[in-house]
């Protein structure tokens, strides 16, 4: 090994020792700094806010029995305070981290209702986008479809706990993410036998849509009825429309 090898490898030896004792002192300083303030961003969800920077704070904090603004920052567990935060059901999701200005950020992620499920002498749930049952919240109400049933409801956490479940979740997923039938679509009828009745938001008829399956079959034929057949026949003309049968659209 040459001299100027030498001299190359101790120059760069001492610049990464150098480099390493700089991050570990930026690192302990930043440890010892206190939290100057609480900044919490809520995600919007279309202007719906299921909870709010006083309930996220009284979450962190544990009902104020454990302090966070003062606290240096290397005593705080982001971890057990994204916890907090997630142990209200309307959070899907928390992230806690620290800033160079000595503030403790929150970024709150929240659920998302897609329909409200009204159970006769029980509270009423929600169900969000990931499926889960919620409870309603006194803070805000959703405008999701509503869902009744013939029978009790089975789903106690999520909606995917049964073949059933899914389908019907699947449904309430496609409605979800089309403009124009979640516009439409404002009551949802499961009967005892599983097939499903819809009524609309603007029309009268009843939607007989039958089992939860064959989604894109199924919402295109009501589609054509919607544009080729009550243009036609005029908009009160059938009480019903059922869209069961293959190839099939049968108008009462």
């Amino acid at each position: 090994m040459s001299k100027e090898e030498r001299k190359n490898i101790l120059i760069y030896s001492f610049s990464g020792l150098l480099l390493l004792s700089l991050i570990t002192f930026a690192g302990v300083k930043n440890n010892s700094r206190k939290v100057e303030d609480v900044k919490v961003e809520i995600t919007d969800q279309e202007g719906i806010f299921f909870t709010d920077q006083l309930e996220v704070l009284d979450l962190m904090t544990d009902k104020s029995a454990d302090y966070v603004i003062g606290m240096e920052m290397g005593d705080l567990d982001p971890k057990i305070l994204e916890e907090r935060v997630e142990a209200n059901p309307f959070v899907k999701d928390a992230q806690v981290y620290r800033d160079l200005k000595g503030n403790l950020k929150v970024k709150v992620e929240q659920s998302k209702p897609i329909a409200r499920v009204f159970v006769d002498g029980k509270k009423d749930k929600y169900i969000d986008t990931d499926g889960r049952v919620l409870p309603v919240n006194a803070k805000h109400t959703a405008r999701v479809p509503l869902i009744e049933t013939a029978f009790d409801f089975v789903w106690k956490e999520n909606m995917n706990e049964s073949k059933y479940g899914k389908q019907v979740f699947e449904l309430l997923t496609f409605i979800e993410k089309d403009k124009f039938w979640k516009a439409q679509i404002a009551h949802i009828y499961i009967k005892k036998d599983g097939e499903i009745d819809m009524y609309p938001q603007v029309t009268k008829q009843v939607i007989e849509f039958g089992k939860p399956e064959d989604l894109e079959r199924k919402f295109s034929k009501l589609m054509t009825f919607y544009k080729e057949i009550l243009p036609k026949k005029g908009w009160n003309t059938y009480d019903r429309v059922n869209l069961k049968f293959e190839n099939q659209i049968i108008c009462e």
